[in-house]
């Protein structure tokens, strides 16, 4: 059964990276697909762990190469998904879910066909801004607002909108779109037509024997 790709975007300091964090510690079924970046490492930040963090060359070079699904530049810093990261979770029999941008957030569901997307919005100006400057995210500020105003055009693009007033709440309704997602008849017909036939096979046998007629 191909997995469902989950991607989570959010203008910069709403929180996308924690809340996908703590969706990977509840969930066996899901997996975070981890992205390059050409930035440096922040405070508390572990290489192949938050992201896999590579020089403008070494980036570059797997870009011609053709090795990103997606990547975009942010903040004047080179972000991206590769294939064989994606490929891994895949391969693995979980979902990936991926923590990105919304211009890679675009890329990807212009380029797969089993995509949730999941906008994050902070709950107001002020908390935001707060939650900003505790996270150590004070450099570009005026940089990363001019980026936050086009992402936050993006809004009506993606399936669902969390609000992340408080981290527990933010991380259950994520949680509650993967459930949801899970069930749709448009990524998974062939699994429940399936168990609908073999069922239909079963009462047609049950009413010829019960009911002596020969259903068709």
């Amino acid at each position: 059964m191909r997995g469902v790709i989950f991607v989570v975007s959010s203008p910069t300091g709403a929180g996308k990276t924690t809340i996908c964090s703590a969706i990977k510690s509840r969930r066996s079924d899901v997996e975070r697909v981890i992205t390059h970046t050409t930035r440096k490492p922040r405070e508390g930040e572990r290489d192949g762990v938050d992201y896999y963090f590579v020089d403008v060359d070494t980036f570059k070079d797997k870009l011609k190469k053709g090795e990103f699904v997606e990547y975009a530049v942010v903040h004047g810093h080179y972000y991206g998904t590769t294939k064989g990261a994606l490929n891994d979770v895949i391969n693995s029999g979980k979902h990936p879910l991926l923590a990105i941008d919304v211009q890679g957030a675009r890329n990807v569901m212009n380029t797969f066909d089993r995509v949730v997307s999941i906008f994050i919005l902070p709950p107001s100006f002020d908390e935001w801004i707060r939650r900003i400057q505790n996270d150590k995210k004070r450099d570009n500020m005026v940089v990363r607002m001019k980026t936050a105003l086009k992402e936050l055009g993006e809004l009506e693009v993606f399936d669902y909108c969390i609000v992340n007033d408080r981290l527990n709440e933010a991380v259950e309704s994520l949680n509650e779109i993967i459930d949801s997602s899970l069930l749709r008849m448009s990524f998974f017909a062939d699994k429940y037509l399936k168990v609908a036939d073999d069922l239909r096979i079963r009462v047609k046998e049950y009413l010829e024997v019960n009911d002596g007629s020969i259903y068709t």
